[in-house]
C-alpha cells in the first residue's frame, strides 16, 4: 500500500504578501466579476486590519475560513463593493463543488513562498543555492517590510541578496537609519546593544534563527561567531563589553591572564578558540571607539554604557588587574595617569626625563582622552612647565626686557600654571603633582617679579627719556593709533579692563582661527606681539584714563570721554562704555555703536569690564582660563568690525594677578588690594614706587610685587601692584585674512609659543634645531641669573637662516639645485618665482619646520591674502607621491615642514636610502 504523502503545512502570509499576492492574480486574470472571492491556500488566521487598499483603487476585505461552514457562510453573506479574500488551510477536495463555482477560478490559489518572494524583489526565479534554504522563503514573506523587498535588476534571486536583506530587516537596521548595504560587522555587533534586539531575535522561529546565524557567520567570520555564541548561552547582550574585556586580558602578559581566560571561556559557553576572540575583540574595540566618539548624543551614551558594562565585568572575571594597558577601558586610562604622575615626579627631578614626553603621549591616545580633555589638558601644561622649569631663566635686564619677555614667555607660563592650580577632581596622586609642580613654578615667578620690581622701580624713578623705546599705555594711540587716522584707516580700540597677558595668550589663540595677527610696529619681515607699561598704581582710574587722554592722567569714565574726544584724533572719536554699548532687548550692541562702526571715519572705542568685573566679584570655577564667550559682547563686536572692514586693537589698562591662597596684610594706609600710600618703608613683598609715572599724591606709592600678598579681603584676583602680571598690558593687533591694504609698518606675527611650550619630539617633525650660541657664563640649570645693566635689553642671537647638510652645504640651495625639484616645480601650473620659494623654505628652516601661513607668505613676498593658494603650490612641488614634506595644521593657519622626509625624497644628504 502506497504511503500518503505528508500535507504541506499552509504559509502564514502577512498582508504586504497577501496584497501583493491578490493583485498579481486579479491582473494576470482579468475579466469576470468587479469584486470577486478570492480563496487562499494560507495559516488560517488574520491578526491585521480586516480591510486593505489594493494598487487598483478596489478594496478588499481579507477573512480566515476555518472550515468549509465558515467559507460558505462568508460566500452567501450579503457583501458590499469589495473584494473579499478567504485564507484557509482546508485541502480543495474537501471544499466541495457549491464552492469552488462561485470563488475566483474556481480553485483554491496555492501560495507558494518562492513565487512571492521572487516576484517581490522584481526577479523571476531564486538560485538554487536560495532554495537550499528552506526555511528563508516563509521568513522573507514573513520579514517583507510594508514597501516591499527592493526591486533587483536582475533574472535571479541570489541567496546572499536575499538572506542579507532579510538579515537587515530581523536585526532592524532601519532604526538606525540603515538598510541592508550598510550590514557589516560592525553594524552586526552594534544591533547586540540594541534595546530588546537580543530578545526579539530569540523569538524568531528555530529554523530561521539557525539559518540567519549560519549564514551571518559565514559573512563575518570569527566576530559573528563568537556573537552568537554568546547570543546563544544568553549573554548576547554583553557582547560588546566583553569583548572589550577580552581585548585587553588577550593582549597582557599579566601571571593572571590564563585563568581569567578560562573564565571568560566559560562564559562564551566553552569557545576555547583563542583566534576567535581576538578577532571579535579587535572588532568590538573598533566599533565602541567609533561609539564614544560619535557625535550623536544617543550613540556616545550608548558606547559609555558599554564601557561602564565592562568595568563591572573587569571585576565580575577578577580581571581589573590584567586590564591596565587597555586603549579603551576606564582601568587602562587611569593606569596610563599613574604613569603620567611617576612620569611628572621624575620629570621635577630632571626635566628631560624621556618617560616624561611618552607616559603624557600614552595617556592622551587613550579612547577616553577626549572625554577626559580637561584632564589631559592640564597634564600637559604640567608637562609645559616641567620643561620651562628645565631653562636656565635670567632676570629681567630692564623694565623692556621684563614686557617683553611676559608676552613672549611669562603670560604662557600663568597660562598653564592657571590650568594646574584649578587640578584634579579625583586622583590624589596627579593632585600632588600638580602641588608640586605648581608650588616650585610659582617660586620662580616671584623671584621674576621680585627682580623686574627693582627694575620698574629705577626707571619710574629715572622719569621719560629712559624707556629703552618701550611703549607705554599713554603713548599707545599716538604711537599706534594716531598713523592708522592719518592714513584713514577705520579702527576699533577694544579695551578689555583687567585683561592680563596669560587671558590674551589665549583669547589670541581662538582669535587667530579668523583674524590675522599683526604688529603695528614690525620694523622686519616677522613680526612680534607687543607689551605696554601701565600706569603707576595699576589701576583703572590712572591707567585707562592715561590710554584715552594719549597722557599721564587720572581720573573716571567722563574724564575719559572728555579726553578721549578733545584728543588729536579730533570730533571723530567716542568711547563707548558698558552701559552706552549694550542694546536693548534683543540687540547684543547698541544702535549708538552700530552707527558709529558704520562710519568709516569715526574711531571707535569700547570698554568690555568683563575681566575686571568678574575678578573683583570672584569668578571661579573648576575650569581656568578665558574663551571669546566669557568676554562679554566681544564676539558680537568682532563680527561688527569684520563686517565694517576695521583694523581691530585689543589692548587693556592693567593686567592682574589671581588669588591662589594668598596672605592678607593689615595696612591702614592701603589704597587698593595691592597698594598703599602712607610713609612707613617697603617691608615683606613690597617695593616704593616713586616719580612721574606714579599718579599719587607725592608721586609716590607703596605696591606689592608678591603675587600672594593682598591688602583687602579676598577676591578672585587683584590688581595696582607692582608684578609683572599687573604691569603687563597685551596689545593685540588684528586684520581680516582677505585684506590687500595692510597699513604701513604692520608686519605679520609670527607663531608666538615659546620653544618649550611646542609639542613633545615625538609629535614634531624631525627637523635639526640650530645650535645656541655659548652663554656669556655659566648658568646652574633652573635658576635665575641676573641681568646686566638696569635699561639694556639683551641683544638676540641670529639664528642662521640656513641648514647645513652634514657636507657642509646650504640645505636649501642642495634642493633647489636638485633635478627633482626642477621637474616638480615645472609640473605646477602656477609658476613660482624661486626666489619666493627660497625665501619660504629658509623661513621654514630657521622657525624650525612650523611656521604660520601668514608669516610664510610674508617672508616669501607674497600678500597673506593669498597665503592659502601659495601653501598650496609649495606643496604641490615639496608633496611628492602625496608624502606630506609640506602639512598644513591649525585649520589652515600654520605650516609644517618635515625636514627628515623632505631629505630623504629629494634625495639630500642625511635622508633615506
Amino acid at each position: 500500500m502506497t504511503q500518503a504523502a505528508t500535507p504541506v503545512q499552509a504559509l502564514r502570509i502577512n498582508p504586504v504578501a497577501l496584497r501583493q499576492k491578490v493583485a498579481q492574480q486579479l491582473v494576470r486574470h482579468r475579466g469576470g466579476e468587479a469584486y470577486p472571492v478570492l480563496v487562499l491556500r494560507a495559516e488560517a488566521t488574520w491578526p491585521y486590519e480586516p480591510t486593505m487598499l489594493l494598487p487598483d483603487g478596489r478594496r478588499a476585505r481579507v477573512v480566515p475560513g476555518v472550515s468549509p461552514l465558515s467559507v460558505w457562510e462568508h460566500l452567501v453573506a450579503e457583501r458590499q463593493d469589495e473584494v473579499l479574500v478567504l485564507l484557509t488551510d482546508i485541502p480543495e477536495s474537501e471544499l466541495g463543488q457549491g464552492i469552488r463555482s462561485r470563488i475566483f477560478r474556481q480553485q483554491v490559489i496555492p501560495v507558494e513562498s518562492w513565487d512571492l518572494v521572487v516576484d517581490a524583489f522584481g526577479a523571476q526565479l531564486p538560485d538554487s543555492a536560495l532554495e537550499l534554504e528552506s526555511w528563508a522563503g516563509e521568513a522573507l514573506l514573513d520579514a517583507m517590510p510594508p514597501a516591499g523587498w527592493p526591486k533587483l535588476s536582475t533574472r535571479v534571486l541570489t541567496r546572499d541578496v536575499a538572506l542579507r536583506h532579510l538579515a537587515a530587516v530581523r536585526l532592524g537596521l532601519e532604526r538606525r537609519g540603515e538598510n541592508a548595504d550598510d550590514l557589516d560587522v560592525a553594524a552586526l555587533l552594534r544591533w547586540s546593544v540594541e534595546p530588546g534586539a537580543v530578545q526579539a531575535f530569540g523569538l524568531l522561529r528555530p529554523a530561521e534563527r539557525d539559518g540567519l546565524v549560519r549564514w551571518l557567520v559565514e559573512q563575518f567570520g570569527r566576530p559573528a561567531r563568537a556573537l552568537f555564541a554568546l547570543v546563544a548561552v544568553g549573554h548576547g547582550v554583553d557582547a560588546l563589553p566583553l569583548g572589550l574585556v577580552c581585548d585587553a586580558v588577550w593582549t597582557t602578559d599579566a601571571a593572571d591572564a590564563a585563568r581569567v581566560q578560562g573564565r571568560i571561556d566559560q562564559y562564551f559557553g566553552h569557545l576555547d578558540d583563542d583566534a576567535t576572540v581576538r578577532g571579535f575583540a579587535d572588532a568590538v574595540v573598533e566599533v565602541v571607539v567609533g561609539m564614544v566618539t560619535a557625535r550623536e548624543p544617543a550613540t556616545n551614551r550608548q558606547g559609555h554604557a558599554v564601557l561602564h558594562r565592562a568595568e563591572e565585568l573587569l571585576v565580575q572575571f577578577g580581571a581589573v588587574a590584567s586590564a591596565g594597558q587597555s586603549r579603551v577601558l576606564r582601568a587602562g586610562f587611569s593606569h596610563r595617569v599613574d604613569e603620567v604622575v611617576r612620569a611628572l615626579r621624575a620629570g621635577l627631578t630632571d626635566p628631560a626625563h624621556p618617560a616624561l614626553p611618552a607616559a603624557v603621549e600614552n595617556a592622551a591616545t587613550h579612547l577616553l582622552a577626549d572625554s577626559e580633555a580637561t584632564r589631559i589638558r592640564r597634564i600637559r601644561m604640567a608637562q609645559r612647565l616641567i620643561r620651562w622649569l628645565g631653562d636656565d631663566v635670567t632676570a629681567p635686564a630692564s623694565v623692556a626686557d621684563g614686557i617683553q619677555r611676559q608676552i613672549a614667555e611669562w603670560g604662557w607660563v600663568d597660562r598653564a600654571l592657571h590650568q594646574v592650580w584649578a587640578g584634579d577632581d579625583v586622583h590624589l596622586g596627579l593632585q600632588q603633582a600638580f602641588r608640586d609642580i605648581h608650588d616650585r613654578v610659582q617660586q620662580r615667578r616671584r623671584d621674576l617679579d621680585e627682580a623686574f620690581a627693582g627694575r620698574l622701580a629705577a626707571w619710574a624713578t629715572a622719569g621719560p627719556g629712559n624707556d629703552a623705546g618701550l611703549l607705554t599705555i599713554e603713548n599707545l594711540l599716538p604711537t599706534v593709533v594716531e598713523p592708522l587716522i592719518r592714513a584713514r584707516y577705520p579702527v576699533l580700540l577694544v579695551v578689555l579692563d583687567g585683561m592680563s597677558a596669560a587671558v590674551a595668550v589665549e583669547l589670541a589663540d581662538e582669535l587667530s582661527q579668523q583674524w590675522v595677527e599683526y604688529d603695528p610696529l614690525g620694523t622686519g619681515v616677522v613680526g612680534r606681539r607687543r607689551g605696554l607699561v601701565a600706569a603707576l598704581p595699576t589701576l583703572t582710574a590712572t591707567s585707562r584714563t592715561s590710554l584715552f587722554a594719549g597722557a599721564l592722567r587720572s581720573g573716571s569714565q567722563e574724564h575719559e570721554k572728555r579726553m578721549f574726544a578733545e584728543g588729536r584724533w579730533g570730533h571723530h572719536a567716542r568711547i563707548f562704555h558698558k552701559g552706552p554699548a549694550r542694546g536693548a532687548a534683543g540687540e547684543t550692541l547698541s544702535e549708538d555703536l552700530r552707527t558709529a562702526m558704520a562710519d568709516p571715519a569715526q574711531l571707535v572705542a569700547v570698554v568690555i569690564n568683563t575681566v575686571d568685573d568678574s575678578l573683583s566679584h570672584g569668578r571661579e570655577g573648576d575650569e581656568a582660563g578665558w574663551q571669546l564667550d566669557n568676554l562679554g559682547y566681544l564676539r558680537s563686536l568682532l563680527g561688527l568690525a569684520s563686517y565694517s572692514g576695521r583694523a581691530v586693537l585689543i589692548t587693556s589698562d592693567h593686567g592682574h594677578v589671581l588669588e591662589r591662597g594668598g596672605e592678607l596684610v593689615k595696612a591702614p594706609d592701603a589704597v587698593s588690594a595691592r597698594h598703599r600710600t602712607g610713609p612707613a618703608p617697603a617691608g615683606m613683598g613690597e617695593i616704593e614706587l616713586r616719580g612721574p609715572r606714579v599718579l599719587a599724591d607725592g608721586q609716590r606709592i607703596i605696591a606689592l610685587w608678591d603675587p600672594l600678598r593682598r591688602y583687602r579681603p579676598s577676591r578672585a584676583g587683584y590688581h595696582g601692584g607692582a608684578s609683572l602680571a599687573e604691569v603687563t598690558i597685551p596689545l593685540l593687533a588684528y586684520l581680516l585674512p582677505n585684506v590687500t591694504a595692510v597699513p604701513a609698518g604692520w608686519v605679520p606675527v609670527e607663531d608666538q609659543r615659546p620653544e618649550w611650550w611646542q609639542p613633545p619630539a615625538t609629535e614634531q617633525p624631525a627637523t635639526a634645531a640650530p645650535a645656541r650660541p655659548p652663554a656669556s657664563r655659566p648658568r646652574r640649570k633652573g635658576s635665575i641669573v641676573d641681568g646686566a645693566t638696569l635699561f639694556d635689553i639683551p641683544e638676540r642671537t641670529a639664528v642662521p637662516v640656513t641648514a647645513p647638510t652634514p657636507g657642509g652645504t646650504d640645505l636649501v640651495t642642495a634642493l633647489l639645485a636638485t633635478e627633482i625639484f626642477e621637474a616638480q616645480h615645472g609640473l605646477t601650473p602656477r609658476r613660482v618665482d624661486r626666489r619666493k620659494i627660497e625665501a619660504a623654505m629658509r623661513a621654514l628652516v630657521e622657525a624650525k619646520g612650523v611656521l604660520s601661513a601668514a608669516v610664510l607668505a610674508r617672508r616669501a613676498g607674497e600678500l597673506p591674502v593669498r597665503a592659502g593658494g601659495f601653501v598650496t603650490t609649495m606643496q604641490r612641488i615639496f608633496n611628492i607621491d602625496n608624502y606630506p614634506v609640506l602639512t598644513v595644521i591649525d585649520d589652515g593657519r600654520t605650516v609644517r615642514l618635515d625636514l627628515a622626509l623632505l631629505r630623504t625624497q629629494f634625495g639630500l644628504p642625511g635622508g633615506g636610502p
